[in-house]
């Protein structure tokens, strides 16, 4: 009874730190070599939901012990301890299946000493829990493959059928003898020296894949051993078919395979860039309006993720003015957007979670209201709510972004001509109280996109856009040439500040498919600025995100139909990276280079102020 406590305790501790996962690749394709020598065997694998794990036994006596080698032996660490009856309690608990709510799992058990001795042995141990492991009698059994020092195939039939065996590569072998084989393994050093870093060379890869499509035609599974155990080698090999992930590292696989769903994407659907004619771009003449297109947690690796699998072609890669930006807080390495947005929005560095303010709590003057005096008409679209931080910092002025209802009462006295963007429809509540904030402050309030383009352009228009948790995220893309038609007549130039808000929300979640869909919408949106600004001949746009988020790697990818990318996340929240600056039209060379956030702000001040 203790000892089954013991075993409920470890598995406990194992789920609470997070490190069980019940994802479905983990349980088709890791393989946990050399299991016994981990900190905890058996369990650091089982605890992983492993498809399958593998064990070392030598016979010593009459004992059946865990070990590599005779230097390794231990008294203590009988197979039957280690596997044997781990197994069988965790099958009772679970109901007759190796894992909670189904799963498979098989046990790799290499033979260290002859098999005429020690598979008896074996078979004495695995007798009493044969409901266990044999699938005659249970079809959810664990699947039990010898290998090592395996007796010849022609003496296969002579052993009980719930032991398989494990296929060698070099043997040709009868119907009835590969009827007993569980898998085949091979060692990758038969068809590649290849490390596990940067690529196999074409060659060897396909000499890999051919003699994997090889094996499975006869219906069994491959695994390789002496393999690379690098994010790339998993890569390559899931690519290869290859069914069995051979690692010495367990966490790591496991995690890769979790996320693998996530992160990696080939479903995008194509789309045309834009084609700048550059005849404005980089002339010195000041511009008479700029559009500023916030990416949210766009960093560099998020638009190269969009620009692949969009083929290898973007509107932003066509930018050819290309700088740098520090997105430090005033108190933080990583800013936050509410931070980052009063940098963009009033040149000042502040506090995160603070809108519109110093670290006094005093107000900074944003850029809609330094612009509008002199007769320059602002406006503001975003994806997000409309009291996101990004779009706070370019009306609002509060100590904390969480102060919802305050900001938007902070529309009173905003010289804004219209703001776009949502409202939580996870609580109807909102959406009322905060028309009513707004019309007390002077907002008309349009529902929806179509109904901004009728409002009158003398009013200050609040827009609620009709799409904003549907499941279409073109709503940028919708609202964009709306708000620039609203603009367009103001005598002086116009300010228009867009943002693609949920580009930061899927590198929360580090949900690639998600992420793509929103950085697809809005590099068509920043396609849709570069067309206006050739046709207009005195627009600067610039593309700029607030911040980094989620630490982006790109792992794999190909730009052939259709695009692919495989990408690894490292976290879950923003990171101190610079991101990108890219810039179009008169001026936009006043965007290269290393800068700062705040330094943004005052180069469209300088630009837009009146001499």
């Amino acid at each position: 009874m203790k000892y089954r406590h013991c075993i409920l305790f470890l598995l406990c501790a194992l789920t609470l730190s997070g490190t069980a996962r019940t994802r479905p690749e983990v349980n088709l394709h890791a393989h946990s070599h050399n299991d016994y020598l981990r900190a905890l065997p058996f369990y650091q694998a089982y605890g992983q939901r492993f498809a399958s794990i593998e064990a070392d036994v030598m016979l010593v006596g009459d004992r059946l012990l865990v070990a590599h080698d005779r230097q390794g032996l231990d008294s203590l660490r009988t197979f039957e301890r280690l596997y044997a009856r781990p197994i069988a309690e965790q099958m009772e608990l679970n109901g007759g299946t190796p894992y909670p709510g189904g799963g498979r799992l098989q046990l790799l058990i290499d033979l260290k000493t002859p098999a005429a001795t020690t598979l008896p042995a074996l078979l004495k141990v695995l007798e009493p829990l044969r409901h266990c492991f044999d699938p005659s009698v249970n079809p959810s059994a664990v699947k039990v493959i010898v290998s090592g020092s395996m007796p010849s195939p022609d003496q296969f039939s002579r052993y009980d059928r719930m032991i398989f065996f494990d296929g060698l590569p070099s043997v040709d072998y009868t119907p009835e003898q590969r009827a007993r084989l569980g898998m085949v393994s091979a060692p990758f050093t038969r068809f590649s020296t290849w490390n596990g870093l940067g690529r196999m060379t074409h060659k060897e890869y396909d000499a890999v894949k051919t003699w994997v499509n090889s094996i499975h035609a006869t219906g069994l599974p491959v695994r390789f051993w002496a393999a690379p155990d690098t994010k790339t080698a998993w890569q390559a090999f899931l690519g290869m078919g290859i069914d069995f992930v051979n690692t010495d590292r367990p966490e790591a696989l496991a995690t890769f395979l979790n996320e693998y769903d996530r992160s990696r994407f080939d479903r995008a659907i194509p789309y045309t860039p834009y084609q700048p004619t550059y005849a404005s771009d980089g002339s010195k003449k000041r511009p008479r309006n700029i559009i500023l297109l916030i990416g949210d947690g766009m960093g560099l690796a998020s638009m190269w993720a969009g620009h692949t699998l969009n083929g290898g072609t973007s509107n932003i890669s066509r930018m050819r003015q290309i700088g740098l930006c520090n997105t430090v807080s005033l108190d933080n390495y990583h800013t936050d957007s509410a931070a980052a947005a009063t940098a963009l929005a009033s040149g000042e560095k502040t506090n995160n979670r603070s809108i519109g303010v110093d670290a006094g709590d005093r107000n900074l003057a944003n850029l809609p209201e330094r612009l509008s005096p002199q007769g320059i008409a602002c406006g503001v679209v975003t994806t997000d709510l409309i009291t996101g931080a990004t779009p706070s910092g370019f009306y609002a002025h509060r100590g904390d972004r969480g102060e919802a209802d305050s900001i938007v009462s902070d529309l009173k006295g905003s010289p804004l001509r219209f703001l776009v963007g949502g409202a939580d429809r996870s609580r109807p509540e909102i959406k009322p109280r905060w028309e009513k904030i707004a019309g007390e402050a002077g907002y008309q309030i349009a529902d929806g996109v179509q109904a901004l383009k009728t409002a009158p352009r003398e009013t200050q228009v609040l827009c609620f856009a009709d799409n904003y948790h549907n499941d279409t995220i073109s709503m940028l893309e919708e609202a964009f040439p709306v708000a620039l038609e609203r603009l367009a007549n103001s005598g002086r130039g116009f300010f228009l500040m867009a943002e693609g808000a949920k580009i930061d929300s899927y590198a929360h979640a580090n949900d690639l498919s998600g992420m793509y869909a929103e950085l697809r919408s809005f590099d068509r949106t920043v396609g849709q600025a570069l067309a206006w600004a050739d046709r207009d001949g005195e627009t600067l746009v610039i593309v700029i995100a607030d911040h980094e988020t989620g630490g982006i790697a790109l792992l794999d990818g190909s730009y052939r139909t259709p695009s692919e990318l495989l990408v690894h996340f490292g976290t879950t929240d923003h990171t101190g990276i610079p991101v990108p600056v890219y810039a179009y039209g008169p001026s936009s060379t006043l965007f290269g280079g290393f800068t700062d956030n705040t330094q943004v702000s005052r180069t469209i001040l300088e630009l837009m102020q009146k001499k």
